[in-house]
């Protein structure tokens, strides 16, 4: 006897092949078995009748931005009710973490313009039991997530953790740098799936400036691709402005072969 049995749905199984219309068998959380046509008549502990309606599976959201909502909403709503399962934050450059005590209220303002969160939410809702990237990791497993997540490591954090309020007027220095390399490895290794920035003149932050990442030059680029080269592991995001909907500027071309060749990793863009 199985634990559930879904009947009569229309099953798209994710691997491009044409819908069928079945029955899909679940026993200790596992589909044991999917059957074309009409429900036999097997006995399950709980039967539901999909007739009419899709059963799939789960979709990924590839450019979301609840670095700060998954501190107060574990189901990380609207998501869920699209049929989402998987979401990956911290596009663009910002977020809330890795991130010394120092610099938070900047980050909050930053998410403010470029994610249009009210101010008094991100103050309300967030906790901050962190500092480095790992720990919070692990402050949202703790508190509990409803559905899986992925998170870049955003390079606005990086930079405010190893430069402060500098990193909002200037590129950084050798030294910062290597630092800065240093903080994106042991984001990588605690759970970070990669980094992201943003170049996009439309993200202004804190006083209506610049994000941090905005600022970042070729050698930052080049440092923290090293990094990824070398932990093998993770994808790079990248946001430019565009010059008209559908095209991209040769600088953001220029800047994406650069990053792809130097890293070696996959790489999303706006």
């Amino acid at each position: 006897m199985h634990d559930l049995l879904i009947e009569n749905a229309l099953i798209v199984d994710g691997t491009g092949s044409e819908p069928v219309h079945g029955n899909i068998a679940v026993s200790d959380g596992v589909i044991t078995h999917i059957t074309e046509g009409k429900s036999g008549g097997e006995k399950a502990h709980k039967h539901i009748d999909a007739d009419g309606l899709v059963v799939a599976p789960g979709f990924v959201d590839p450019h979301t931005h609840y670095d700060a909502q998954l501190a107060w909403d574990p189901l990380l709503t609207s998501s869920p009710w699209h049929g989402v399962t998987t979401v990956v934050q911290g596009n663009c450059g910002v977020g809330v973490a890795p991130l010394p005590p120092e610099m938070r209220e900047i980050a909050m303002w930053d998410l403010v313009h470029v994610e249009d969160i009210p101010f008094e939410t991100l103050k309300e809702g967030i906790d901050w039991q962190w500092e480095t990237y790992g720990q919070y990791l692990d402050a949202m497993q703790a508190r509990g997530v409803g559905i899986n997540v992925a998170g870049f490591v955003p390079l606005t954090p990086i930079r405010q953790t190893v430069m402060g309020e500098a990193s909002l007027e200037r590129a950084g220095t050798d030294e910062e740098i290597v630092r800065m390399k240093e903080v994106l490895r042991q984001s990588l290794r605690e759970g970070g799936f990669g980094w992201s920035a943003t170049f996009s003149e439309g993200h202004v932050g804190y006083e209506g400036r610049p994000v941090a990442c905005r600022l970042a030059d070729r050698r930052e680029l080049g440092a923290l691709c090293d990094v990824m080269k070398e932990e093998r592991l993770g994808s790079i995001e990248l946001t430019f402005g565009q010059p008209e909907l559908g095209a991209i500027a040769d600088d953001a071309l220029d800047t994406l072969r650069f990053v792809s060749d130097r890293s070696q990793r996959p790489i999303t863009y706006l």
